[in-house]
């Protein structure tokens, strides 16, 4: 079974050095746009003999950004693998933009 570090890890690759990649950001850092915030959400377990043999984590990836020019950060993150885009969203003129990603 993956850990989540691993996760963070993979998808701080992917983006590159230009967009950090945060898990559950503590509320007082400062954050700089564009960012990930990746969150758990639920699990995919495979069961033998009423025990589970295979869990495989999803967790909720959000792209936030001040524009809604993203496509390069976009099309990143649904090259992942098992990778789906969930929806957009703006708050706080932040543009907000969630995939599901089992990891």
């Amino acid at each position: 079974m993956r850990s989540w570090s691993e996760f963070h890890q993979a998808l701080q690759e992917l983006m590159g050095s230009e967009v950090k990649v945060y898990f559950e950001a503590p509320e007082n850092l400062k954050i700089k746009y564009p960012c990930v915030m990746i969150s758990r959400s639920n699990a995919l377990t495979d069961y033998a003999d009423n025990k589970p043999y295979h869990i495989t984590k999803r967790y909720t990836v959000t792209l936030m950004s001040r524009t809604s020019d993203n496509e390069e950060y976009l099309d990143k993150l649904l090259e992942f693998p098992m990778s789906t885009y969930d929806r957009q969203f703006i708050n706080d003129n932040i543009v907000h933009d969630v995939f599901s990603i089992y990891y």
